[in-house]
C-alpha cells in the first residue's frame, strides 16, 4: 500500500510537470516562431547575398557550442528561469537590432552574436526542463510535447508573416517579449536536480544520427528562402505553407506515437519523406506545393517524433552533462554544414539536395527503441 502511494504520487507529479512544460512550450514556441522562421528571407530582403546568409548561420551555430555549455553551467548559480528570461530579452532585442541595422557584414555578425545568445541560452534549458518533466511513459508524453509545438507553429506561422509584412518588426518584437514572459511563468513549480556536470560516451549509432539529423534542420532553415526565390515572393505564402505542414503534423503525430514500435517503419517512411522533398524543390506551382506541403508535414513530424525519442529516451545519466554533449553535436554539425555550403556553393537548390541526401543517410542508421 505504501509502495503504491509513493509510486502514484511520483507519477502524478510527473504528469503535472509535463502539463506545465507543455504550456511553456506552447507560448515559447509561438513567440519565437513568429519571426525566427523568416530570418533567411528578412536578411535576403535587406540585400544580403546567399553567401552572407550562410556565413550568418555558420557563426550563429558555432557560437551556440559555447553558449549552450555556458547556459547549462550557469544553472548551478542562477535559476534557469532567470536564464530563460534573459534569453527572451536578448532574442527580442536581436530582431529589434535587425529592424534598425544597415546592410553591412559587421552588422550581420553582431546580429548573429545576439541571436545566438538569445537562442542558445534558451534551447539547452528547454531540453533540460523536458528531461526533468518526462515520466517513464515517455513516448506519448513526447508526442504531446510535439503536438503542442505544432499547434504553436500553426498559430505563429501565418500570424508572424502577416504582422511582419503589415506592421514591421518593432511590433513583433514587443509581442515576442510579452509571450516569452508568459511562457516562463509555467515553469516556476518544476523542480530541477542541480547535480554536478558529468560526461559519458554516447552510443555510436545515436551520435551518427544526431549528426546527420542536422541536415533536416538546415533544410528547414533554408526552405523559406527557396520558396521566396522560386515560388512566391510574399512571406505570407511561407506562413500558409507552414500552417498546412503544422496541421498535417498534428494529425500524424497523434496516431504515430501510439504505435507499439515507432522505429520499425522509420526507414521506409523516411525514404518516402525524402522523395517528397525532392518533388517539392522541382515544382514551382504554388498551389500544387500546398498539397505537397501536407505530405511534407507528415514526413517532417514522423522524423521529429523519432528524433525527440532519440534525444529524451535516456535513463540514469547526468542530464546536464548529456544536454551539453547533445547541443555541442547539434551546433558543431550545423555550423560545419553551413560553412561548407558557404565555401563551395552558391545555389540554394544544390544545398537543399545535399540536405535531403543527409536526411536519407540518417534514415539508414539503426536506432533502438527502449520505451
Amino acid at each position: 500500500m505504501l509502495l503504491y502511494k509513493i509510486t502514484h504520487t511520483k507519477i502524478g507529479d510527473n504528469m503535472s510537470n509535463n502539463k506545465k512544460y507543455n504550456c511553456f512550450i506552447l507560448f515559447a514556441t509561438f513567440s519565437r516562431n513568429i519571426i525566427e522562421i523568416l530570418s533567411c528571407v528578412l536578411l535576403y530582403k535587406m540585400n544580403y547575398s546567399i553567401k552572407d546568409i550562410l556565413l550568418f548561420f555558420s557563426i550563429l551555430y558555432f557560437l551556440g557550442i559555447f553558449i549552450s555549455y555556458f547556459a547549462i553551467y550557469l544553472i548551478k548559480y542562477i535559476p534557469p528561469k532567470v536564464i530563460l528570461f534573459l534569453s527572451s530579452l536578448i532574442f527580442s532585442f536581436s530582431y529589434y537590432y535587425l529592424s534598425v541595422m544597415d546592410n553591412s557584414i559587421t552588422n550581420l555578425i553582431i546580429f548573429s552574436i545576439l541571436l545566438s545568445l538569445g537562442s542558445y541560452l534558451f534551447h539547452p534549458i528547454r531540453h533540460y526542463y523536458a528531461l526533468m518533466s518526462l515520466s517513464i511513459k515517455r513516448k506519448k508524453e513526447i508526442g504531446n510535447i510535439l503536438i503542442v509545438s505544432y499547434m504553436a507553429i500553426i498559430l505563429s506561422s501565418y500570424i508572424g508573416a502577416y504582422l511582419t509584412s503589415t506592421f514591421g518588426l518593432v511590433y513583433v518584437v514587443i509581442i515576442i517579449v510579452i509571450l516569452s514572459i508568459i511562457s516562463i511563468l509555467f515553469l516556476f513549480n518544476i523542480k530541477l536536480n542541480d547535480k554536478k556536470i558529468e560526461y559519458f560516451k554516447l552510443e555510436k549509432n545515436k551520435l551518427f544520427f544526431f549528426i546527420f539529423e542536422q541536415f533536416k534542420v538546415i533544410f528547414l532553415t533554408l526552405q523559406p528562402l527557396y520558396l521566396y526565390l522560386y515560388v512566391d515572393n510574399d512571406i505570407k505564402y511561407i506562413g500558409i505553407i507552414n500552417v498546412i505542414i503544422g496541421i498535417a503534423s498534428i494529425i500524424f503525430t497523434y496516431f504515430y506515437v501510439r504505435k507499439k514500435n515507432i522505429y520499425k517503419s522509420f526507414r521506409i517512411l523516411n525514404i518516402l519523406f525524402c522523395f517528397i522533398l525532392v518533388l517539392k524543390i522541382n515544382i514551382i506551382n504554388k498551389y500544387i506545393l500546398l498539397i505537397i506541403a501536407f505530405f511534407e508535414g507528415l514526413g517532417i513530424k514522423m522524423y521529429e517524433v523519432i528524433s525527440s525519442n532519440n534525444i529524451y529516451n535516456i535513463d540514469n545519466i547526468n542530464k546536464r552533462g548529456y544536454i551539453i554533449e547533445v547541443e555541442l553535436i547539434f551546433c558543431l554539425a550545423r555550423s560545419l554544414i553551413c560553412f561548407i555550403f558557404f565555401i563551395f556553393f552558391n545555389d540554394i537548390k544544390i544545398m537543399l539536395y545535399i540536405s535531403i541526401f543527409g536526411i536519407f543517410i540518417s534514415g539508414l542508421i539503426k536506432l533502438y527503441n527502449n520505451n
